[in-house]
């Protein structure tokens, strides 16, 4: 395994104001495996925990590093499963990892589907409050795929909407996929949290999030 990190942009003066940390898979003779075709096998055991805690460990090792050389690294956000959520010592575990490597847990911010955000949504939002306590950065992932409605989205102690890059990706010639992106950074500002629209890959993608005020983007 090797995690990589994708950067994430302030769209307003092209800082780097972070990134995603993803996980790959080389295989000798395949180069690099996309995440899609290699999580739903762990996904469907445990594995998907010592996986996900393995990346833990390397994204902070890496971030304890980034420090020495970097002075303002920005915050490095990483991917929760719906397992990882349900284990018994989930939060505890999360604690042992930034006190072994020295790091804070303001440093990161966890990316939550909306699938798993909604499912058994009063012991996630207890969760959600623990990890919020302990300085986390807390943010929806592929906004407007799942079913979360506002209520929640106010219940929950959210910072951040991702709008999937699926919506991002015809914002030019869509008008619906237009009034989506539109709508979702209009909600998220009134809501007062942040926006990073996934899969800015073009001048297009770029001129219209910038004429509509989105805060970040990042490629897909």
């Amino acid at each position: 395994f090797m995690v990589h990190y994708q950067p994430k942009v302030d769209l307003r003066d092209g800082r780097i104001v972070g990134a995603e940390a993803l996980l790959r898979w080389g295989l000798p003779g395949h180069g690099d495996i996309s995440p899609s075709q290699f999580i739903p096998l762990p996904e469907e055991s445990n594995l998907i925990l010592e996986v996900g805690e393995w990346v833990l460990n390397r994204v902070c090792e890496d971030y304890r590093t980034l420090q020495q050389t970097v002075t303002t690294p920005g915050r490095i956000s990483l991917n929760l499963s719906h397992k990882q959520l349900r284990q018994v010592s989930f939060i505890l575990r999360f604690r042992s990892v930034f006190r072994k490597h020295g790091v804070s847990p303001t440093c990161f911010e966890l990316e939550i589907t909306e699938t798993t955000l909604m499912a058994d949504s009063k012991r996630t939002l207890h969760l959600l409050d623990e990890l919020y306590a302990m300085g986390l950065h807390l943010s929806i992932d592929d906004f407007g795929t799942g079913y979360s409605s506002l209520s929640a989205l106010q219940q929950f102690p959210i910072g951040t909407l991702k709008i999937d890059h699926s919506f991002v990706r015809d914002v030019d010639d869509d008008e619906s996929d237009a009034t989506i992106v539109r709508t979702i950074i209009e909600m998220g500002r009134s809501l007062k949290m942040n926006v990073i629209a996934e899969g800015v890959e073009s001048v297009g993608h770029l001129n219209f999030l910038r004429r509509h005020q989105c805060g970040f983007g990042q490629g897909k």
